[in-house]
């Protein structure tokens, strides 16, 4: 499976570390590549802005609020340009981490992953990212502490270099230029305070995601959608995927404009995903199992029709059964 070979790819690069710490002028330059400018169209003449870490060749990781609701997403790194075709997230939804898959064709140069075993607090940390837009950015700091996460055996790592709005999604190195950590966020007022998922989590994505996807399959076929033998859903005939025209309003209150635009939100979002309508005339999308079962309990505490409309690529409107 492709994630399988994911892992295999991330163990290889854990491996291939250099013996010596190195000067921060060659930390920069060998992780340097590695590190894109995010830029998020989130419609409606907004944008998002972030950073993000090629993991392997057509793969960089990111902070998912980043990406959240984009319709389009692009890299850039100085004259270079490459388009994002799709977005995993990571399936617990407290993990605000998620994976970009690039455009074919292209060749990005992937960094080494430290394991979590080799961040230790007092060592030297370099972030690298695109805080407010400024791309390529190098701060120098330390690894604070590692906090413990309720949501995972793995801390969260906290450091002192400067990471700042923009710097989401960008990469905390150490001093071998490995990626320790996916820095996500910073304290509301605290200066040089600033947190990153450990780069070993990105590690376990593929895991996780195989996992829940055995899960969010089952419990699509019991909402009647029909699974194909190769665990895909089978197309109704509705309609296209990309046809946006051919979608159906329920409870007279639907916004066609706003449908149409959450649906484009749908199509770069992760797979599985899944395009639900409800009864009372709202919409979207869901990439996880727990979202899926949140929005189905609330339409059965609401006794509203809460139908698939679309999931991952194949549009099943009227083949399955709408649940209630």
């Amino acid at each position: 499976m492709k994630t399988a070979r994911l892992l295999i790819v991330l163990a290889a690069t854990a491996l291939a570390t250099s013996a010596f710490a190195l000067e921060p002028e060659d930390i920069f330059k060998r992780a340097a590549p590695a590190v894109w400018t995010v830029k998020a169209d989130l419609g409606n003449n907004q944008a998002g802005i972030g950073s993000a870490v090629a993991i392997t060749p057509n793969l960089l990781v990111t902070a998912c609020h980043v990406v959240t609701k984009a319709i389009t997403v692009k890299l850039t790194q100085l004259q270079r340009e490459v388009k994002v075709i799709r977005i995993t997230r990571d399936p617990v939804p407290e993990h605000d981490l998620c994976v970009l898959h690039a455009e074919p064709g292209v060749a990005l140069t992937p960094v080494a992953i430290a394991p979590i075993s080799t961040v230790q607090v007092g060592a030297k940390a370099y972030a690298i990212g695109s805080p407010h837009g400024l791309e390529l950015t190098l701060s120098e700091g330390l690894v604070s502490s590692l906090r413990a996460n309720a949501t995972s055996n793995l801390p969260t790592i906290q450091t002192s270099a400067s990471i700042s709005a923009g710097s989401s999604g960008g990469g905390l190195f150490d001093v071998e230029a490995r990626l320790m950590g996916v820095t996500i966020n910073i304290s509301p007022g605290g200066e040089n305070l600033g947190f990153a998922y450990p780069a070993q989590l990105v590690m376990e994505l593929p895991q996780r995601i195989d996992a829940e996807l055995v899960q969010w399959r089952e419990r699509l076929k019991n909402l009647g959608v029909v699974m194909g033998a190769n665990g895909e859903p089978t197309p109704s005939g509705h309609a296209d995927l990309e046809n946006d025209a051919a979608l159906p309003v329920l409870g007279g209150g639907s916004d066609p404009a706003a449908l149409r635009l959450a649906y484009k939100q749908f199509l770069l979002q992760s797979q599985p995903r899944a395009f639900l309508i409800t009864g009372d005339g709202h919409f979207g999308t869901v990439t996880s199992l727990a979202g899926l079962n949140e929005q189905l309990t609330g339409c059965a505490q609401k006794k509203i029709t809460c139908a698939v409309y679309a999931v991952n690529g194949t549009v099943v409107w009227g083949k399955q059964q709408p649940a209630r």
